[in-house]
């Protein structure tokens, strides 16, 4: 079965593994305190800060299924977390939506490597006990062979969510399939 591949543009994303050891470190200390000295604040105080936070959130991943791609632009100002799951489609199309009192707004894009995705803004009540409005953008491809691709954002904040369209477009134009030997299957890729 091919692999899924992100290479998202490394300036602004950077890969939470799953699993250590990991290229930026041996455990989710190690990795955090390699992603501050590459994009954290340059002042010592704000850079310990946002090293607690990244080890925190790669505490918070390890194990989990997917893969999770953090965006930290220079300003660190709308930073976003993105999971990135990889399926067969019947079991992905059982994933409910949360209810909203809004319509979902879907298109159809064109992806450079997988094809057609589907990209699709909903909201819901992020807690049933909140009146939180839970913002999520996800990408669905239905690849042949029964397997899916989601690539998705939630936000409680809709601005950020309607502002990350556009990187969340580049993100999915850099995604495709190689097959085990490391070669590229139908998709593409670069």
């Amino acid at each position: 079965m091919p692999s899924l591949v992100a290479s998202p543009d490394p300036a602004v994303w950077v890969h939470v593994p799953a699993t250590y050891p990991d290229r930026r470190g041996d455990d989710p200390g190690a990795w955090a305190r390699s992603v501050a000295v590459d994009y954290g604040p340059p002042d010592d105080s704000s850079r310990e800060v946002f090293e607690r936070l990244m080890a925190d959130l790669a505490e918070g991943e390890t194990g989990h299924d997917g893969a999770v791609y953090l965006y930290l632009p220079n300003d660190l100002g709308r930073m976003a977390k993105v999971r990135l799951l990889t399926g067969p489609t019947a079991g992905l199309a059982d994933l409910e939506a949360p209810a909203s009192p809004l319509a979902p707004a879907a298109d159809v894009l064109e992806s450079a490597y997988l094809g057609p995705v589907t990209r699709t803004l909903s909201a819901g009540l992020a807690h049933p006990s909140s009146d939180d409005l839970l913002v999520t953008v996800t990408y669905r491809w239905d690849l042949e062979g029964g397997t899916s691709v989601l690539l998705t954002l939630s936000t409680l904040d809709p601005g950020q969510a309607v502002g990350m369209l556009e990187e969340l477009d580049e993100f999915a134009d850099n995604l495709w399939l190689e097959d085990s030997s490391g070669g590229h299957d139908a998709t593409g890729g670069p």
